[in-house]
């Protein structure tokens, strides 16, 4: 697995389940919980799924948490101190 191109895909589900949520953590959660993942002809298919589970499974489990805390669980200190 090419940890570069994971990295890549998590920030892109976080940035669109937040943009989807109005960065609320919870409504957040529900939808990365909606979206499908990548299909066995996707181009970087194990990438996207890894990335895709990982984020999920810290929003969900992060559902109370600040928005900050999330980020940094997910190592995407630039992206938590700009919305600090």
């Amino acid at each position: 697995m090419d940890h570069n191109l994971f990295l890549k895909y998590l920030q892109a589900y976080t940035l669109e389940a937040l943009e989807q949520a109005s960065d609320d953590v919870s409504n957040a959660a529900d939808y990365l919980e909606k979206m499908r993942p990548a299909g066995i002809l996707a181009k970087n298919r194990v990438e996207k799924n890894a990335a895709l589970e990982r984020v999920r499974k810290v929003f969900s489990t992060s559902r109370e948490r600040s928005l900050y805390i999330v980020l940094k669980s997910l190592g995407l200190d630039a992206l938590a101190k700009e919305n600090l």
